[in-house]
């Protein structure tokens, strides 16, 4: 799990790359061309001495008319060259992916929008090799695995109720803001579409270009012990830590089936606390279902940050064992 910094400076290289290859291609494109086209490099050279003069005219307040028209007709000479020999009249210039800042990564002195779209894929590729992001979407969640029967609490079918909480989700992540939305607890048995709907919310989100972290509770918090109890030189724990804390959006996945340590209970107080105290939206999902037990198990503290969340209940069977008895 890459800081925000960590993937900026990774996407700033993957930019410059893109640019240095570009104008390699070009060159290359260009020494071809010259080989191929008689005169070819003698036009290039006139476009680039009456550009120049031009370009001083226009410095010194003088009349450009004239140095702008040879500038032109240059340009006409070395395009028709191109195109007797079946070449587009930019068949010369490189091919940057991005036309806004030609791959430099900045526009005006600010960072282009193509850095922010590398950090999302960059963000993406990360979670996809912790989860099924991959194919997780609102759309690939079937209502038909929901029993289509009453339930007497509910007053309605379980299909519709998860209908109804399916579309909330869709809302949440479709309008997504870390100053506005809320944290969610999203309660229920295993197999009933906790994880995935997190996922379809990732993976919105960072369509969004907003930073979101997943991590399940006992990998995360499991690494961050074996580091706080192990060597530690360049201070992973603390950089896992504070990502975590800053993120848009971050997704505890499975809590509960990590390994219950006073060093995890201090860090996911910490967690969940610092998150709360910066107004920054927190998705933990969870199998345990009762309220008690969540107290007894994660002690008054954590059980009242996790009070502070909104909490939804996931209904139905297990989706898993129907999948797997089709």
């Amino acid at each position: 799990m890459r800081t925000k910094n960590e993937l900026y400076q990774q996407a700033l290289r993957t930019v410059a790359m893109r640019r240095q290859t570009a104008r390699a291609l070009a060159q290359d494109a260009q020494a071809e061309a010259e080989a191929a086209i008689p005169g070819l490099r003698h036009a290039e050279e006139e476009v680039r001495v009456r550009g120049i003069r031009c370009a001083i005219a226009g410095a010194s307040g003088k009349d450009r008319t004239e140095t702008a028209a040879a500038l032109a007709a240059a340009k006409q000479k070395l395009t028709a060259l191109l195109a007797g020999s079946g070449r587009p009249a930019d068949a010369l210039e490189p091919k940057f992916t991005c036309k806004r800042c030609e791959d430099t990564g900045a526009v005006d002195g600010r960072t282009c929008d193509c850095v922010r779209r590398v950090m999302q894929q960059l963000r993406r590729k990360e979670i996809e090799e912790l989860s099924s992001l991959s194919v997780s979407s609102f759309d690939t969640m079937q209502l038909d695995y929901y029993p289509n029967t009453v339930d007497k609490a509910l007053g309605e079918s379980v299909r519709s109720y998860m209908a109804e909480v399916l579309a909330d989700l869709r809302d949440y992540a479709a309008d997504f803001s870390p100053a506005t939305r809320e944290s969610l607890l999203l309660v229920g048995n295993a197999g009933l579409g906790k994880t995935h709907a997190a996922l379809a919310i990732a993976g919105e989100v960072l369509r969004q270009n907003y930073d979101v972290i997943y991590v399940s509770c006992p990998d995360f918090f499991g690494k961050l012990e074996a580091l706080h109890f192990g060597t530690d030189p360049g201070g992973e724990e603390e950089t896992l830590f504070q990502t975590a804390c800053n993120a848009d959006l971050l997704i505890l996945d499975d809590l509960g089936t990590e390994f219950n340590s006073s060093f995890f209970l201090t860090n996911l107080y910490s967690l969940l606390n610092n998150r709360l105290g910066a107004k920054l939206p927190t998705i933990v999902t969870t199998n345990i279902t009762d309220g008690a037990l969540l107290e007894k198990l994660y002690t008054e503290k954590i059980s009242s940050r996790l009070a502070a969340f909104v909490q939804i209940q996931f209904l139905g069977s297990d989706i898993r064992v129907q999948k797997a008895a089709e």
